[in-house]
C-alpha cells in the first residue's frame, strides 16, 4: 500500500494539513480507532479504558472539536480536564506522547478546537472523522502502525470484546466491514423507547434493499465501520460534512470493492437525546419523541417501495436488450402491480434513467460490465431517492402497527404478527448473528 500511486496522491492532494508527522524506528501500534468527541463527558474515559485487546496494541485517536454554532468556549471543559486530571500513565511511543488506558490501548489526543478554534458547522463531523483518519494513514505509511485498518466509532459507543478479531472475518478483498449494533438504555424512558423504533426502521430499510438485491443493503453508521486503508484512499477520504458523511463515504466505497457485514457481537450504543448532527439518529429520536407512542409514529419505508425496487433491479437484462421499451412495462413484467409500475416509470424518469442507461451502454461491452456499470450509477443515493419518490407519490410511511398488514414482509420469518418492538429487535439481531 505504501508505494501505491492512488496514496501517494491522497497524501500529496487530499489529507489534511498541519497534521503532527512523524517517523517510527518500529511499529507501536497494530490497530486503531478513531473517535470525534464534542461536549463529552468524563464518562467517555471509562469506556475507553475498558477497549478490548486485540492481537496487538491500539492507538485511539480521540478528535476533540467544536463547531462554530456552539459559541460556548467551555463545551470541551470538562473533558480536557478529566484527561488532565485522572492520572492516566504519560509515554512516548516513539516521537508521539500519548497516555496509557490500559495495558493494551493509548491515546492520543488531537484537539482540532485548541489548534485552529472551532470548526464551519457545515464541515462538522466529518471533518473530524477525516482529519483522525488522515492522521492514522500518515502514521502507518510513517512505519508507526502495522494494521491496514481504520476503524471508526463514536463516544456514545462500547465496543465488544471481539471487536479486533471480528476483522479477521471480513473477506480478503473487502474495502469497509459494517459492525452489527444495538442500541442500549439510556436512563430515560421516551428517550429509550423512541431509540429503539429508530433502530427497527434503520433495521427495516436495509432488510428493504436486501429483499430488492440492492449490492448497497449495509448499514451506514459512522459509530460502526472500519475502513481498509487503501481503499480510503481511493475514495478521497471522509466527505467533510456535517452530516451522512458516512453513507456517503460507504457509497463510494461500495462501488470499489465488496463491504463485508461482520456477524460478531454488537457494537452497543447508548440511548440518548442529542443535537449534534442536523439529521440522523439524534433529530429522528426527538421527531419520534414529540410525535407520542412509538408504535404509532409513521417511520418506516412502505413495502412496496421495496417490490417496486426489486423489480428494477430484475429488469436489468431486459434493459440491456431493450433499451427503448416503456419502464413501466418492463416493471409489470416483473410482476409489480400497473399502478406501481406507472409511479416507478415517473420516479426513474425523474432521476434520469435514460441518459443514465445509456451512459451504461456506451461504458459495456458486456452484460456482466452494463450491470457493474448500472450499480455505479444507481448506487445508494439514487436507490434512497427512489424510494423517496415513491413515498411522495402515495406509498406515505407507515407504523409498525400498520406494517404487519402490507406485504411484502420485510421482517425476519421467525417474526410473527401482531410484531412489537422489542420482538423485532430480537429476531433482527438474531438473523443477523447467523
Amino acid at each position: 500500500m505504501h508505494d501505491s500511486v492512488a496514496l501517494q496522491r491522497y497524501l500529496q492532494r487530499h489529507t489534511e494539513t498541519d497534521l503532527p508527522r512523524h517517523r517510527f524506528a518500529q511499529p507501536h501500534w497494530v490497530h486503531v480507532v478513531i473517535i470525534p468527541a464534542y461536549r463529552e463527558a468524563p464518562a467517555l474515559l471509562r469506556r475507553l479504558r475498558q477497549m478490548p485487546a486485540g492481537s496487538g496494541r491500539t492507538l485511539i485517536i480521540l478528535v476533540l472539536n467544536r463547531p462554530d454554532t456552539d459559541h460556548d468556549p467551555q463545551a470541551n471543559a470538562d473533558l480536557r480536564m478529566a484527561l488532565q486530571n485522572q492520572s492516566l500513565p504519560q509515554m512516548q511511543r516513539g516521537p508521539v506522547p500519548i497516555q496509557c488506558l490500559n495495558d493494551h490501548t493509548d491515546l492520543y489526543l488531537f484537539d482540532i478546537e485548541s489548534l485552529h478554534g472551532p470548526t464551519p458547522a457545515a464541515l462538522g463531523v466529518g471533518l473530524a472523522r477525516k482529519t483522525g483518519c488522515d492522521l492514522a494513514l500518515q502514521w502507518m505509511v510513517a512505519g508507526g502502525i502495522s494494521g491496514q485498518w481504520l476503524c471508526c466509532t463514536d463516544a456514545d459507543a462500547s465496543v465488544p470484546q471481539d471487536y479486533f478479531n471480528q476483522l479477521d472475518s471480513a473477506a480478503s478483498d473487502a474495502v469497509a466491514a459494517v459492525f452489527r449494533f444495538q442500541h442500549i438504555p439510556g436512563g430515560e424512558e421516551d428517550c429509550d423507547a423512541a431509540t429503539a423504533l429508530y433502530e427497527l426502521r434503520l433495521h427495516h430499510y436495509v432488510l428493504g434493499l436486501h429483499y430488492a438485491g440492492s449490492p448497497y443493503a449495509h448499514h451506514t453508521l459512522g459509530s460502526c465501520i472500519a475502513i481498509r486503508a487503501s481503499a480510503y484512499v481511493q475514495v478521497r477520504g471522509f466527505p467533510k460534512r456535517a452530516g451522512a458523511e458516512d453513507f456517503y463515504i460507504l457509497n463510494k466505497l461500495a462501488k470499489i470493492g465488496p463491504v463485508s457485514r461482520l456477524s460478531g457481537q454488537c457494537i452497543q450504543l447508548q440511548s440518548r437525546q442529542s443535537s449534534r448532527v442536523p439529521f440522523g439518529t439524534g433529530p429522528a429520536v426527538a421527531a419520534i419523541i414529540a410525535a407520542g407512542r412509538p408504535e404509532d409514529v409513521r417511520v418506516f419505508d412502505h413495502p412496496r417501495c421495496f417490490e417496486a425496487l426489486k423489480a428494477l433491479l430484475a429488469s436489468l437484462p431486459e434493459l440491456i436488450q431493450a433499451p427503448d421499451a416503456a419502464f413501466s412495462q418492463l416493471l409489470v413484467r416483473q410482476g409489480l402491480d400497473a399502478t406501481v409500475a406507472e409511479q416507478s416509470d415517473v420516479a426513474l424518469r425523474a432521476l434520469g434513467l435514460q441518459s443514465g442507461l445509456l451512459h451504461c451502454r456506451r461504458q459495456s461491452r458486456t452484460n456482466a460490465q452494463f450491470e457493474r456499470q448500472f450499480h455505479q450509477w444507481f448506487d445508494a443515493f439514487r436507490t434512497l431517492k427512489f424510494i423517496h419518490l415513491l413515498r411522495d407519490a402515495g406509498w406515505e410511511q407507515q407504523s409498525l402497527i400498520q406494517l404487519d398488514a402490507l406485504r411484502p414482509n420485510l421482517w425476519p420469518p421467525a417474526a410473527q404478527p401482531p410484531h412489537t418492538i422489542a420482538q423485532l429487535r430480537a429476531q433482527v439481531s438474531r438473523r443477523d448473528s447467523d
